[in-house]
């Protein structure tokens, strides 16, 4: 056989079987690692999907919660995975965007050891003061925020993350100053908002939401700047100081190297699940909601580098300390 017919010989052996166990791919169950407990909201939303996604890709999603250190956790196993297509991260904006500008050391780099997949969903917050305290907007708000400066108290369920950044946005942005009371357990911070103890709550939607259908807070404006479903009337930010944007948000990706025909196909498979009505209403009830803006594996890379410069101008502007 001539030269030329043994290199195309030589190539065939060497492609065939990764073009082949990418067309037969899953052929065996698929591991989505989640960065946090089960039972939280992240493991939640990764099982609603798993769930749907099994019977599509004939093979089971196993859920393998792997929590701790901020997320970073369960980021560095599913980043030292192979990269065959058995391993997926179901990430939230932590590990994936904002724990670089927190943690000194981390085992992981997101733009180096992961391919995106696809945007979940965004899970903006909302800014819910208290009834009684006689401010109905955001400009009510600012207007009292300058006229007491530092007296207005707001909670948030932790420090450092992203109802801290939306905090610290705002009060750069609209020039004021609050007070920031931190909560390990959001349930209380939506409490004490609602008694008085705080004067508002900046949180998740799902934090405030039964205090404000009860008439016990008023949300004044949400974080991002499309409506939210379900909070139609209540204006964005972004309408009063013009270009903010800031949100929380959960997203798909893949170790580095793993086969573009795979996570074509996951991908493929997620536009699908994600746009199943059950779904958009379980994920509503949980504060997130798909964007198809950002579904595609191009536009979540570009997502996850811009959310990352984004959470890296707002710790530098606020001060945090990496740790």
């Amino acid at each position: 056989m001539k030269g030329g017919g043994l290199f195309v010989l030589a190539w065939l052996a060497a492609v065939w079987p990764s073009a082949l166990a990418a067309q037969e791919w899953p052929v065996r169950y698929v591991r989505m690692i989640v960065a946090a407990s089960a039972g939280s909201a992240p493991d939640v939303i990764c099982r609603l999907i798993g769930d749907r996604l099994s019977p599509r890709l004939g093979q089971q999603v196993v859920i393998e919660n792997q929590n701790g250190a901020g997320g970073n956790l369960g980021a560095t196993v599913a980043a030292r995975a192979a990269p065959d297509g058995y391993t997926f991260f179901c990430g939230q904006a932590a590990p994936l965007a904002l724990n670089q500008h927190l943690f000194k050391t981390m085992n992981f780099d997101v733009a180096r050891d992961f391919d995106p997949v696809t945007l979940i969903g965004m899970s903006p917050m909302v800014i819910a003061v208290n009834a009684k305290r006689g401010i109905k907007t955001l400009p009510d708000l600012i207007a009292v925020a300058k006229a007491e400066p530092g007296k207005l108290s707001f909670a948030t369920s932790g420090t450092k993350n992203v109802p801290h950044l939306t905090a610290e946005l705002l009060k750069s942005r609209a020039g004021i100053r609050m007070a920031q009371v931190p909560y390990s357990v959001t349930t209380q911070g939506a409490m004490d908002a609602v008694t008085g103890v705080v004067d508002l709550m900046i949180d998740g939607i799902p934090a405030v939401q039964a205090h404000v259908q009860s008439g016990s807070l008023i949300a004044v404006a949400v974080s991002v700047p499309k409506r939210v479903p379900g909070l139609e009337q209540v204006p964005a930010i972004s309408e009063t100081v013009p270009g903010f944007n800031v949100s929380g948000w959960f997203g798909l990706v893949a170790p580095k190297g793993t086969a573009p025909a795979t996570i074509k196909r996951m991908n493929d498979e997620m536009k699908v699940v994600l746009s199943e009505p059950t779904l958009i209403a379980r994920f509503s009830d949980l504060g997130v909601y798909p964007d198809a803006d950002f579904q595609s594996p191009e536009a979540f890379g570009k997502f996850l580098q811009s959310e990352a410069e984004l959470y890296g101008r707002i710790a530098a502007m606020a001060g945090f300390e990496k740790e």
